[in-house]
């Protein structure tokens, strides 16, 4: 009797896995839903789901008003890889024919013909760094922008001194990579890069100031030094500041008034602020109260940096 009411069991799985239902496979050819020019440059193509972005190519798409044909740079996932940003030559405020196909993640092949206005309103918003390289086991320094960027503009300080050259991935992705092998970052070195207005979106807008820092150093373990920067009985709003010992080592934005660094030992270090017209320096280490008054003396930063 229990052999037999194993048996039954057994030709039931097996008669309920016969029954499961098979894998559906996604055979939906992805939809254009909406067209709209966010500005002269730029198009947003809103689709009915995930596009695959690998396959987006500026052949695959045909933008045309009479008989002219709007050039496009480039193609790239807006906040979704549902929504496409098209790059291209400046637009009219006229009405263009859209064709073109695209392929969804199961490889789908969806065509489109559409229409939409364009417009002549040029970029007025600034574009930003979405993410960058910082922090140890760093050989590079990477930024990723929020749009397209002017390929041919890429100006940086770095502190200390090596020569990198950018290497652009894409419109939105640029590396900083050694010129030669003699610029190759040390091991035992902390790099930093001061941004400062020095890239620019295809409309010209100015990114904004960053600071980052890298080391390739796999063991790192900084100390943290902070300090605070004073007009008078006021806090300093917006400045720089930069740290030294013999040669200057490493670079800071003013936040609210304070600065900070990351060291690799206790000892005493110079610290030097610059905000417009005032400056002012002071010995400063990991256990003291830092800080540093200015005063009305306009030095030049950019002696510092080339």
């Amino acid at each position: 009797m229990r052999k037999s009411w194993w048996v039954f069991l057994a030709l039931l799985i097996i008669t309920c896995a016969h029954k499961a239902p098979p894998l559906v496979k996604d055979r939906m050819k992805p939809k254009l839903l909406n067209i709209f020019a966010l500005h002269n440059r730029q198009i947003q193509f809103t689709f009915s789901e995930n596009i695959d972005t690998l396959n987006l190519k500026p052949a695959n798409f045909n933008i045309t008003t009479g008989d002219d044909t709007l050039q496009i740079f480039g193609l790239y996932p807006s906040l979704s890889a549902a929504e496409i940003i098209a790059i291209t030559e400046a637009q009219m405020d006229s009405v263009y024919k859209v064709t073109g196909y695209v392929f969804d993640a199961a490889q789908n092949k969806g065509a489109f013909d559409s229409e939409f206005t364009g417009t002549s309103r040029p970029d007025t918003i600034a574009p930003w760094i979405i993410r960058f390289s910082e922090g140890s086991r760093q050989t590079e320094f990477f930024f990723h922008f929020s749009e397209a960027m002017d390929t041919t503009f890429f100006n940086y300080s770095m502190i200390p001194k090596k020569e990198l050259v950018s290497e652009w991935r894409n419109l939105r992705v640029c590396f900083l990579l050694p010129a030669d092998t003699t610029d190759a970052l040390a091991f035992d070195t902390t790099y930093y890069v001061y941004i400062n207005q020095g890239c620019r979106d295809l409309s010209g807008n100015l990114v904004g100031t960053l600071v980052t820092s890298i080391t390739p150093d796999t063991a790192y373990k900084p100390l943290i030094l902070k300090g605070s920067a004073q007009i008078n009985d006021s806090l300093v709003i917006t400045g720089i500041a930069l740290l030294r010992r013999e040669t200057f080592s490493g670079i800071a934005l003013i936040k609210g008034g304070d600065f900070q660094f990351e060291v690799r030992d206790s000892l005493p270090y110079t610290v030097e602020v610059f905000s417009d017209q005032y400056w002012g320096s002071a010995t400063v280490s990991i256990d003291s109260m830092n800080i540093i008054y200015l005063k009305l003396e306009e030095k030049d930063i950019d002696n510092i940096f080339y």
